[in-house]
């Protein structure tokens, strides 16, 4: 409808009551008319005597005057309760109006899962920041609950942490959820508190969480800022906890910190990394470059350990510490770890087409991609893409994630054996260290810390456990790699305990592709003389 169209249509609506109130009046008029013209008449014919003729022209009078005041009455009454019935309408649809906007703010400021007031609330009602300090709390590791139990155990989790962190709140604090696996706490407490009250906090998550049959140990992790020196308006104070939050649990988790300004700088780069690498894929940065592993007993090349780079154009050349952290967090290691593992296998078929049969590839893997449902099929599916063997691909995986995670991936492990593929056990020593894991775990390969081959050089007499770890693992028909092997002496030990292969930089460093295809038949191995 056009705004001419609208006009109209307002205008018409405005003249009804004028044109029926005119209508009215012109009847009446005309009604009144008539009957004193024909009434005076009709009296004059049949009343000849002038003394009656006066005496019922009176009474005509009154009668028109009753009867119009009978219809003025009715006219009014009906005018009135129509504005009553009206009005009484208006009333009830206005209390109704004002019921729907009761709930639609409770909805609009309430989270629907715990009820709690949600951030919209808490821009709502903290309006008053001083003496305010803010705890953001995130418990530690949600993801995983939700990637192996399912949502709907996330949701009653989170249900059930809310409880419990309300319940631990003093009378003058606040409680919102900003979503997800993350509260936010307003309290006035004195800053010289603040220290025991963080721990308090902490201390609502010692016990374990009932969900159901389950008993499920969470931790948390907390983020602190204070009005006004952490920030004078509430976006700030929210930034400057998240920053807290993010230090808290690089600090290792379960535990709080509080905001300085020197935490905003490695933030920011950690959020300049997130962006970059969130397009790196698909503008074709990242390369993998390739170690080489020396069988001992042949001096020849067995494999290569696939090492994925990211050659940034705004941060440069990154190595994997410095954004595999972050590709878990964010679920991107998932579609960059299936690219490393097409391109890893691609690579080895190359190899095998230059006439070396024999070499295998080792591909490190994320205990993201591993919780996936589909990462079985996944791995099984690109092997067949890429016409390779089960066999001539081995997974990495490490010690603390196949401990941790044993009943979520053992069963997936096992599986991928059956198909042929190799799984080697990463970092041994860094983790838990402990032989007796070797007796459970899904293994075919151990690779021995470089921690471990560094202590080597000492005193070779008063090192024995490297030895050890070497006879228990080839004993229980394990292949052992030794890693970051630099020095002779070192090789000297490993070939004395007989291990199977080698690497590290005595050998080689890990080569881009181009070069590491050429490796194997044209770099001069050091002479292994013993």
């Amino acid at each position: 409808m056009s705004n001419q169209e609208h006009e109209q249509g307002k205008n018409s609506t405005m003249q009804l009551p004028l044109v029926a109130s005119l209508r009215i009046s012109v009847i009446y008029l005309i009604c009144g008319a008539l009957w004193i013209l024909f009434s005076d008449e009709a009296l004059n014919a049949m009343v000849p005597d002038k003394k009656m003729f006066a005496y019922f022209s009176l009474l005509k009078g009154w009668f028109y005057i009753v009867m119009t005041a009978l219809l003025l009455y009715y006219l009014i009454y009906k005018a009135t309760l129509r504005m009553s019935v009206a009005e009484r309408k208006l009333q009830h649809q206005y209390t109704e109006l004002l019921h729907n906007r009761e709930e639609l703010r409770s909805i609009a400021f309430k989270d629907q899962l715990t009820g709690l007031p949600n951030r919209l609330a808490l821009y709502e009602n903290l309006t008053f920041l001083k003496d305010a300090s803010l705890f953001y709390v995130d418990l530690d590791d949600f993801k995983y609950v939700n990637d192996t139990l399912g949502h709907a155990f996330g949701d009653r989790l989170i249900k059930e942490v809310s409880a419990r962190i309300a319940g631990g709140l003093h009378a003058s604090e606040q409680l919102y959820r900003l979503g997800g696996d993350e509260w936010v706490i307003v309290t006035r407490e004195p800053e010289i508190r603040l220290h025991v009250r963080g721990e308090l906090l902490l201390n609502l998550f010692d016990h374990p969480f009932a969900v159901g049959e389950h008993r499920m140990h969470m931790t948390g992790s907390i983020g602190i800022s204070r009005f006004p020196s952490h920030g004078r308006t509430l976006e700030q104070l929210l930034k400057n906890a998240d920053i807290a939050l993010y230090q808290a649990k690089k600090q290792g988790k379960n535990g709080f910190a509080f905001y300085e300004d020197s935490l905003s700088v490695p933030v920011q780069h950690r959020a300049d990394t997130e962006r970059l690498l969130r397009q790196a894929l698909d503008k074709g940065e990242f390369e993998l470059h390739y170690q080489p592993q020396i069988h001992l007993a042949t001096s020849r090349v067995t494999g290569f350990e696939a090492l994925i780079r990211w050659n940034s154009p705004e941060l440069g050349q990154m190595s994997p510490d410095q954004f595999i952290r972050i590709a878990e967090e964010t679920q991107l290691i998932v579609p960059i770890g299936d690219w490393v593992l097409r391109t890893a296998c691609e690579f080895i078929r190359t190899v095998h087409q230059k006439g070396d049969n024999a070499a295998i590839v080792s591909v490190n893997v994320s205990v993201m991609q591993l919780i996936d449902n589909r990462f079985v099929e996944r791995v099984l599916e690109l092997l067949n893409e890429t016409g390779l063997e089960p066999h001539y691909l081995e997974l990495e995986v490490t010690e603390s994630m196949v401990i941790e995670s044993l009943d979520l991936i053992g069963d997936k492990l096992d599986r991928l054996i059956e198909y042929g593929v190799n799984i080697a056990l990463d970092d041994f020593g860094r983790g838990f260290s402990s032989l007796s894991h070797l007796l459970k775990l899904p293994i075919t390969t151990l690779k021995i810390d470089k921690s471990f081959i560094e202590q080597i050089p000492d005193n070779q007499e008063d090192q024995p456990l490297t030895g050890l770890i070497i006879r228990l693992a080839k004993d229980m028909g394990i292949k052992v790699v030794a890693e970051g092997v630099e020095k002779y002496v070192q090789l000297d030990y490993l070939k004395k305990y007989e291990c199977d292969c080698i690497q590290g930089y005595l050998f080689s460093e890990p080569l881009p592709a181009i070069i590491a295809r050429d490796w194997i038949k044209t770099a001069s191995l050091p002479t292994l003389c013993f």
